[in-house]
């Protein structure tokens, strides 16, 4: 079954014409990708009808007979529904979507799903994706630079090039978190194979998807903005929308320079985003694109503890909040181009066919730095590693979805297929004879400008991965609504291929393999009335083999076998009107990566189970008083281990329990103003498999104003923002005995004219 699948699979993408990964030969980068992405964009404008963008001045009045509404269109599950319906307080939307699914409301859904809606995104002055999903329990920042974004979602690790936009994976920016283009950020908790298939990095803890921003009438907006330590931002948003509605344009722009949250850090950022959309009686079709130019010098890393000092150690040591583990002159430059096309066409009232295709090309060129801790003293080894690499990436989707009845059960059924193509360029160079010593308390850097020398290589083809996958799910219900069922599988294909190490030379060992899965999932929802709902899922996930990066493993540099995660979950929701609350209880098994204390072999051993706890809530309660966060409970053990080792032990970088808390109130005596406080707390966590290295528990406090007013016809918006504000001192713990330090306290500063 499984070869027969591989082969349905491979056919069917390459009838479309997509790269499948099979038989690639060593080759260069070119510009084959870059010519197909101006023509996909040329296509996709070409296809949208161009009307005129024009209103008359004295707009003529008619009357109009008595109308009689007798139906709505009803907008297929597949496709981007436009403005979702946003729950009191208008910080969270009520749908979102969920893949095969389709956009639904968080009540009919058998899953803990959270949108964090624009109107959040923009009173909070989010600038990246991680100040978005913080706001969730659920979410731990798992940050391992500031160049390198990355996050924990019930436990397990996620990073940028897990993100969807608009539901396909690989199409958003690789390497940049920014979020200006992006109207809603969602939020799924859990295992999500069936509904959207693999993550292209395999995390399995959840989904983030960016929602673009579209049209919403013929408006624009400027912001002024200053904050960290010197950085001012201007940022351009413009919306327009045909005199017949049915086509809308929506441009944002950015530029910012200055020095960043920490020390010595300077950040340069010049983005470009478009989003069309063009909509008839039977058609929606979405395109859009964006370019970034983001340049960082000086990023703050990881301070991470030599593994054979770590038994000196029980936790990390107190340092200078200010403190800059990024040795000066190294840099992360990016370069990241995309665009996307989604169209959707109903057949006819029941039938409804979709697809979807994007291209994304990544440039990079980094000079980095690590820092390694060798003893209680403060000794540590500063190592550089240079990394030149491009990112090419193709993402495709096709689905078919149906309704029909059978006695009293009305029927949803999807049909669909993904692929993606990954293709990755790479020179790097360790450094290794340029290392050097110093002390973490008075560190004496080296000038790298004239330390290291030309690192400019020609970049060859290093490695590829494809996934590919076809899915079929029935949603049934109920004709009063009362219960859904939920049933289905995705047959998923990976394929990793690794060709050279960056240097010209073949790779020996287990860096390849080609592995196909099925994936079922089933699920319910049972509404006791309108403002209860319980549900319940089993669902499976299929996960890439990591990496083996230990640079003590005998086996460093090999890929593990994919692996299959088991998530049951059940769960409960409330919606009161005003406020709403999910409650959730779950379990998920994944494979554990050890490491032989004898052979020094990493290999899968044992499992790692994560079973949790969730309350989450959000709402207005009280005309003005608006509030959002939650609580995580979570057990995060290694279990099943050869000869126990680790065994009952919890797993590194994943906290017992983790809150938020934001509450925003208007002053009722000051129209326009308002006030707001966010609390986040992290409990101690561990830093090593073996609970040798501890981190201690630390709270974080951040305030804000908003006052919105009039100059003369135009509505101004000031915000004012302090984050850290009690300028605490603490650790974000990672993996690998490694953690990274918070920001100190921050401001940000920023005025809003709209036109």
């Amino acid at each position: 079954m499984l070869l027969l699948g591989k082969k349905v699979l491979g056919n069917f993408w390459e009838n479309l014409g997509i790269e499948t990964g099979e038989g690639i030969p060593v080759r260069y980068e070119t510009k084959r990708l870059k010519s197909s992405i101006r023509l996909a964009l040329m296509t996709a404008i070409a296809a949208l009808p161009m009307t005129a963008f024009a209103a008359a001045d004295e707009p003529e009045v008619y009357d109009l007979e008595e109308v009689e509404v007798v139906g709505a269109h009803e907008t297929a599950a597949s496709g981007e529904s436009g403005q979702p319906s946003v729950y009191a307080g208008g910080q969270i939307a009520r749908t979102s979507h969920l893949g095969v699914l389709g956009e639904r409301d968080f009540m009919d859904v058998p899953f803990n799903v959270t949108t964090f809606n624009s109107q959040m995104i923009e009173n909070q002055q989010a600038n990246s994706v991680v100040d978005v999903i913080a706001n969730d329990p659920s979410v731990s920042d798992l940050t391992l630079s500031s160049v390198s974004q990355a996050w924990m979602i019930r436990g397990f690790k996620a990073q940028q090039q897990d993100t969807q936009l608009n539901g396909l994976y690989g199409v958003a920016p690789r390497f940049y978190g920014g979020i200006e283009y992006v109207d809603r950020v969602e939020v799924l908790k859990g295992v999500g194979a069936l509904l959207s298939g693999m993550a292209p990095n395999g995390s399995i803890g959840g989904t983030v998807n960016f929602v673009t921003k579209r049209a919403e009438g013929n408006k624009a907006s400027v912001t002024l903005s200053y904050g960290n330590r010197g950085q001012f931002t201007q940022h351009i948003d413009i919306s327009r929308r045909s005199a017949d509605n049915k086509l809308g344009v929506r441009v944002n722009l950015l530029h910012n320079n200055g020095d960043g949250q920490y020390d010595r850090e300077r950040i340069k950022t010049q983005t470009g985003f478009i989003g069309l959309d063009y909509n008839t009686d039977r058609s929606r079709t979405t395109f859009d694109a964006g370019i970034i130019s983001n340049r960082v010098e000086n990023a703050q890393y990881r301070l991470q503890i030599e593994g054979s000092s770590v038994k000196n150690f029980t936790g990390f040591p107190r340092v200078d909040i200010n403190s800059n583990f990024g040795a000066p002159g190294t840099f992360r430059k990016v370069i990241e181009k995309f665009g996307v096309i989604r169209s959707e066409y109903d057949i006819d009232k029941n039938l409804t066919g979709y697809a979807a295709f994007g291209m994304r090309i990544t440039h990079q060129d980094t000079l980095s730095s690590q820092v390694f801790l060798k003893d209680v003293s403060g000794t540590m080894n500063v190592r550089h590693q240079y990394n030149n690499q491009i990112n090419k990436s193709k993402s495709a989707e096709i689905g078919l979805k149906g309704k029909f009845e059978t006695g009293i059960v009305k029927h949803e059924v999807t049909l669909a297929g993904s692929v993606m193509h990954y293709d990755r360029y790479m020179f790097q160079n360790a450094l290794a004879s340029k290392r050097y010593d110093t002390n973490l308390y008075a560190p004496q850097w080296k000038d790298l400008g004239s330390y290291l020398g030309s690192l400019t290589k020609r970049l060859p083809l290093n490695d590829s991965e494809t996934l590919r996958s076809i899915a079929l799910s029935d949603v049934m219900s109920t004709k009063d609504g009362r219960w859904t069922f939920i049933v289905g599988g995705r047959l998923q294909q990976i394929i990793v291929k690794t060709y050279l190490d960056g240097k010209g030379k073949t790779y020996t060992g287990a860096r390849s393999y080609d592995e196909s899965k099925f994936s079922p999932a089933f699920a319910l929802v049972h509404k006791l009335n309108d403002k209860v709902a319980i549900y319940a899922n089993y669902i499976q996930g299929l996960k890439d083999g990591d990496e083996v990066t230990s640079n003590t493993a005998a086996n460093k540099g090999d890929m593990l076998k994919p692996f299959v995660a088991k998530q049951y979950e059940v769960g409960a929701k409330f919606d009161l009107g005003k406020i709403a609350t999910t409650l959730s209880a779950f379990s998920i098994t994944n494979a554990a990566s050890i490491e032989d204390d004898v052979t020094h072999i990493v290999s899968s051993d044992g499992e790692v189970r994560n079973r949790g706890i969730e309350w989450t809530f959000f709402g207005e309660p009280k005309a003005g008083t608006r509030l959002t966060g939650g609580i995580t409970w979570l057990n995060a053990r290694y279990e099943k281990t050869t000869g126990g080792k680790n065994e009952g032990r919890i797993q590194e970088g994943s906290p017992r329990m983790t809150a938020v808390l934001g509450l925003e109130q208007d002053i009722h005596g000051v129209d326009g103003l308002s006030l707001s406080a966010r609390m986040t707390y992290n409990s101690a966590t561990y830093a090593n498999p073996a609970n040798t290295l501890k981190v201690s528990p630390w709270a974080r406090f951040d305030v804000g104003a908003r006052y919105r007013f009039k100059a003369g016809d135009t509505p101004v918006t000031v915000r004012a923002d302090v984050y850290n504000v009690f300028n605490r001192n603490y650790w974000h713990v990672l993996d690998r005995n490694a953690a990274y330090l918070g920001a100190p306290r921050t401001f940000m500063l920023s005025m809003t004219a709209e036109f």
